[in-house]
């Protein structure tokens, strides 16, 4: 059995992974040694799989780690341990309009629209859980979690900060979004809303603004709860007043194929110092993706597991790899068929890789983004469960592209030196006439990378027209 087959039951009949992270964090809390902790986590996993165990309850959990912290003679620390809710049971809030798990992240999301700056944001809902779980919360309600936020704040920030959150609190109303049957209600943020706008292509200044707007139209309502496709209707109907036609449908589109049971990944391609990256992280950002794989980390990953003299082509860059493919003598001045055919030996086995990330992503109906180098459409088949969207990214002007290796070199510290690149630049722009003329075979839109926003803007234009393309049906419904 696999461990990741295990799974934690709490009182409540939910059902988690089984997470030795988890299980250590919660010893830790207890006041554990940090080293003690993961070797306890470490046994309870060995003894569940050794007894075929597929479902813990929590409790059992809790007592059997108990009993052996009594065994290593820290009753104190046992004690403490039972008295507190782990890190694997859930905390229930409980309000007029129902009960909802309690989040770190959503509360971190409130904190932030009320004017804490997101690192803070995040400490000061890390505070607030360590504050609920060392005290054993099982449940709480709505009110009752606003004055333990505002004690923490207090105590953190000050008396005057923490009456401003209270004023925020009274001056929001508490909106609530409601989801689908089944899911829980979530408290309205301004900030989600703000980053579901920029996916259609808006600044952030001009987000936040109609986020700030449709927040007041929904406090001059009144209303407690707004359905989650109300919402999205309201937000497109300010878009299409403030943006126009064409941004409002790039967000509905967007919104409504978010909803659907296939996920987008967007692949990026290109050869070195084009801005995949950049890209890259930009439409994660914008579209609310959280998994980014690079194409370089798959590769090291596989390095570390591929000996040297077995692939020796996996071992060196892309635009050395020809070397290792010569027969007999290297020769000192390669063909462009030369060098494309050793790029394209390690696009292959790295590809092995990136093919298995996205069938896992796949099955888990899990959005990514995935970007780089060895990011080549015909490598990487369409998968009819996904709504797969490539593009490649390129540096028309040579000059524009010889000075981001320099930028690069700066950024990294100077452990990327330019003159490594520049001797290979040759190479390099072989690569990049090849995938384009790759693309343009294909039909795969080709982003002009020199100037970012509008690589953005072109990225995301590409990604609307293929979730139109995908979905038609979702046009009429605009």
């Amino acid at each position: 059995m696999e461990p990741g087959e295990l799974q934690v039951e709490t009182r409540r009949g939910y059902r988690m992974p089984f997470s030795k992270g988890l299980i250590a964090e919660s010893l830790m809390r207890a006041g554990v040694d940090p080293e003690v902790a993961r070797g306890l986590a470490h046994r309870l996993e060995a003894s569940l799989l050794e007894r075929g165990r597929r479902v813990v309850a929590s409790d059992e959990v809790k007592e059997t780690l108990a009993a052996w912290l009594r065994e290593l003679g820290d009753e104190a620390a046992a004690e403490r341990f039972l008295k507190q809710t782990q890190a694997f049971e859930e905390i229930v809030v409980e309000d007029e309009e129902g009960a909802r798990p309690f989040s770190k992240g959503v509360l971190a999301r409130s904190l932030e629209d009320a004017g804490f700056d997101l690192p803070e944001a995040y400490e000061l809902a890390k505070k607030v859980e360590t504050k609920l779980r060392e005290r054993g919360v099982r449940r709480i309600t709505g009110r009752e979690l606003e004055e333990l936020v505002a004690e923490t704040i207090a105590e953190s920030r000050g008396k005057a900060a923490a009456a401003r959150y209270r004023e925020r609190i009274a001056y929001l109303g508490g909106v609530f979004v409601s989801e689908p049957e089944g899911e829980p209600r979530v408290p309205f943020s301004k900030g989600i809303l703000a980053q579901s706008v920029m996916s259609a292509g808006l600044t952030p200044e001009r987000a936040y603004r109609i986020a700030r707007e449709v927040e007041r139209q929904l406090m001059e309502r009144g209303k407690r709860t707004i359905r989650r496709d109300e919402l999205r209707d309201l937000v497109h109907t300010r878009l299409k007043e403030e943006a126009g036609p064409e941004i409002a449908r790039r967000y509905l589109l967007l919104r409504l194929a978010r909803r659907l049971d296939r996920p987008i990944h967007i692949l990026i391609g290109g050869v070195t110092g084009v801005g995949k990256s950049a890209l890259a992280s930009a439409l994660a950002w914008r579209l609310g993706i959280t998994r980014m794989i690079s194409s370089d980390s798959v590769r090291e990953i596989l390095r570390a597991t591929v000996p040297r003299d077995l692939v020796p082509t996996l071992h060196v860059s892309t635009f050395e790899a020809w070397r290792y493919l010569a027969q007999g003598e290297v020769p000192k001045d390669p063909s462009p068929e030369v060098v494309i055919r050793g790029y394209l030996d390690q696009v292959a086995r790295v590809a092995v890789g990136l093919r298995a990330i996205q069938d896992r992503s796949a099955r888990e109906a899990t959005p990514i983004v995935m970007e780089g180098v060895h990011v080549v459409p015909t490598h990487l088949p369409h998968q009819s469960e996904v709504i797969q969207v490539p593009m490649i990214v390129v540096l028309e002007d040579e000059e524009v592209h010889r000075s981001r290796f320099l930028l690069r070199e700066r950024e990294t510290r100077h452990r990327r030196r330019r003159e490594r690149y520049l001797r290979h630049f040759r190479e390099i722009r072989w690569m990049q006439e090849y995938l384009v003329d790759l693309a343009r075979e294909a039909g795969i839109p080709v982003i002009p990378g020199e100037d970012h926003d509008k690589a953005v803007e072109k990225g995301l234009e590409v990604l609307v027209e293929r979730v139109a393309e995908v979905y038609p049906l979702l046009e009429a419904r605009r």
